[in-house]
């Protein structure tokens, strides 16, 4: 671990990224269980990755970071689009509207620049609430305009702006010393507990909560005030998130510890490998008994493991190293 590494954020991040690729699991099947599950990890785990990506942003090599995102993004896209002529599937290569996994890393280019660009305002304790507020009522607003949708991703990069900025702005050593605390730790997880237990009991109510957490698309027609939903996310979103803080194990956990710092390659490999079950009709396998299922989520776990591992690191790792590189100094000659 390096020195700049601290424990908590790397556990953190890889319990996300493990309900990352459970969620992506659980998404391509219909069952109550599923639903379930994905409205429970969906209700924070993408803003809080977001979030503990502000949480690090950095202004210098920002637009490094940019294109190595974007160069993951189109990688990323042209591999899915590889894979599903290999399997003989209907394939059309459209980088401008993005629909799957990539997004994430067209926003995370969008977020390094924006982040750059609003550094020096969210520098200021009154201007950054403001931003922040001004750009949580446009999220709102946004969700009416059917034009955003998946074309740039605007849509979610949009939506989960707020949290990114959040994060800006938010003092790390605060949140490391709350999350030592063991009273909120024990608070923490009888929320999540009930919060669970609730999706688990009210499946049918709370799956309708589903088209706002993604917010991959303009509101549902049926949906009145669905501004109001929208506004209720990011409250509960903010919430759930710092319970997850605050209950991750903030000492070093190994291995976990390490495999937290490498979930770039999990989020890169791993969709690749839900195709092709998918498209060789190995998930089917799983679905025709209650042991099945669960095996099915246990196979998402030892998978998120499995591609933590060093092996794994290309290519994102390449697209990171430039992000990383740094001009060396000009030696001046003393004669």
């Amino acid at each position: 671990m390096g020195k700049e590494r601290v424990a908590l954020w790397d556990n953190l991040k890889f319990i996300l990224i493990v309900l990352v690729v459970v969620g992506h699991f659980v998404n391509i099947k219909n069952s109550d269980i599923y639903h379930s599950i994905f409205i429970f990890i969906y209700s924070f785990h993408m803003p809080l990755f977001i979030f503990i990506s502000g949480l690090f942003h950095k202004n210098e090599g920002f637009w490094k970071k940019a294109l190595a995102f974007l160069g993951i993004y189109i990688l990323y896209e042209l591999c899915i689009y590889w894979l599903k002529l290999i399997f003989s599937r209907e394939a059309e290569l459209d980088m401008l509207h993005v629909i799957a996994a990539p997004w994430f890393m067209l926003s995370m280019a969008f977020y390094c620049v924006i982040g750059f660009i609003l550094h020096k305002v969210m520098e200021s304790k009154v201007a950054r609430w403001v931003v922040i507020g001004v750009l949580v009522v446009f999220s709102c607003a946004a969700g009416y305009i059917e034009s955003l949708g998946s074309f740039l991703s605007l849509s979610r990069t949009v939506f989960f702006l707020p949290f990114y900025l959040l994060g800006m702005c938010t003092d790390r050593k605060k949140l490391e010393k709350l999350a030592g605390n063991i009273r909120l730790k024990v608070c923490s997880a009888v929320i999540l507990i009930v919060w669970l237990i609730i999706c688990l009991v009210c499946m049918e109510t709370v799956y309708k909560m589903r088209p706002f957490l993604l917010a991959a698309e303009a509101y549902p027609e049926d949906v009145p005030v669905a501004f109001i939903w929208r506004a209720l996310f990011y409250i509960s979103g903010l919430f759930f998130g710092f319970f997850m803080i605050v209950l991750t194990p903030v000492r070093e956990i190994k291995p976990v510890t390490l495999w937290g710092s490498r979930t770039l390659q999990v989020y890169f490999w791993h969709r690749h490998i839900l195709y092709a079950m998918k498209y060789a009709k190995i998930d089917k396998w799983f679905y025709k008994t209650e042991a099945g299922k669960a095996g099915w989520v246990v196979l998402a776990v030892v998978i998120a493991i499995v591609l933590s591992l060093k092996i794994f690191k290309y290519p994102t790792e390449l697209f990171m190293l430039f992000a990383r590189s740094r001009k060396k100094p000009k030696e001046h000659n003393s004669n």
